[in-house]
């Protein structure tokens, strides 16, 4: 089940073709409109990865963070292109075993999304939001489940907000 993601990012990023670096300043409200549709987009993945994690692995959320990292590096005023990004920290229900890597295949698979083939950490996609989940060892790190999202393509921004998207406040998927 891919699940849809919101028509606005598309129209956004096809109307102002805001995806590629250089050329005229953005306009502000598209490149806004985008990065915030990226982080709706992200929120939705990370929800149907920790549902089918709690019916797999009992797990329970730790920890959710997210924001806008940068992409295309102009030194020294910043970046000029952002995405979305998440991370989502899960523990296990008490008793797992240690290593819960084997399980997390099976997450993959039961939250319908595209997943990508085997590899050292499951991957998935849905649509322009990528994550990969991994088996956290345990070396004093809280948690057993690291769920990395990421949108794509990045979004040009205006010169001028540069240094604002580099250190804009979001509290991360609500899962």
């Amino acid at each position: 089940m891919n699940h849809r993601w919101p028509v606005a990012l598309a129209a956004a990023l096809l109307a102002t073709g805001c995806t590629s670096s250089g050329g005229d300043d953005p306009d502000p409200a598209t490149a806004e409109d985008a990065l915030l549709a990226q982080r709706d987009a992200v929120e939705e993945t990370a929800q149907g990865l920790v549902a089918a994690s709690e019916d797999v692995l009992g797990s329970r959320v730790l920890e959710s963070r997210g924001g806008w990292e940068g992409c295309t590096s102009r030194f020294p005023e910043g970046y000029e292109d952002f995405r979305y990004t998440a991370d989502v920290r899960l523990a296990a229900r008490p008793g797992s075993p240690e290593d819960v890597g084997a399980e997390l295949a099976t997450v993959a698979e039961r939250s319908g999304y595209d997943v990508a083939p085997a590899s050292e950490d499951v991957e998935v996609t849905d649509g322009p939001v990528s994550a990969t989940l991994q088996d956290v060892p345990d070396l004093g790190a809280e948690g057993d489940v690291l769920i990395r999202l990421a949108a794509g393509p990045c979004v040009d921004v205006p010169e001028d907000e540069w240094r604002d998207w580099m250190s804009r406040d979001d509290p991360g998927p609500q899962v």
